[in-house]
């Protein structure tokens, strides 16, 4: 079955949403670490280590945001294509249960479980 219209705009809403927390979380992020970078210049060697480990805290967490919004980049642009909603191993649409709960699916449920066995 091919996604429905009305699922296909729930779905790009929900990216679109998801797209601007990210970058909003994004940004508050990096003010965090430029605020931390300029408090370790004054302080003792703890409280900079301690900095330094929020710092790449931060860093690690934004990494993982990052990867997020290249996903929903992704998603975007195959919907803008006609492209969304299907598998990229197999080629048959992927369920729109499983595009609701997880917008940026490039795999049917079959096609996800069989890379999962293949990667145990």
């Amino acid at each position: 079955m091919v996604i429905s219209q009305e699922t296909l705009e729930k779905v790009k809403k929900m990216l679109l949403e998801e797209k601007a927390r990210i970058l909003r979380k994004l940004e508050k992020s990096m003010e965090e670490v430029n605020n931390h970078r300029n408090e370790r210049s004054v302080g003792d060697e703890v409280d900079s280590a301690v900095s330094l480990e929020m710092e790449n805290l931060m860093n690690a967490l934004s990494g993982m945001e990052a990867a997020r919004l290249r996903q929903i980049e992704d998603a975007l642009r195959r919907i803008e294509e006609g492209t969304y909603g299907y598998c990229k191993e197999c080629g048959e649409p992927i369920e729109e249960g499983r595009l609701l709960a997880k917008p940026f699916a490039t795999l049917c449920i079959s096609c996800k479980e069989a890379e999962e066995r293949k990667r145990y």
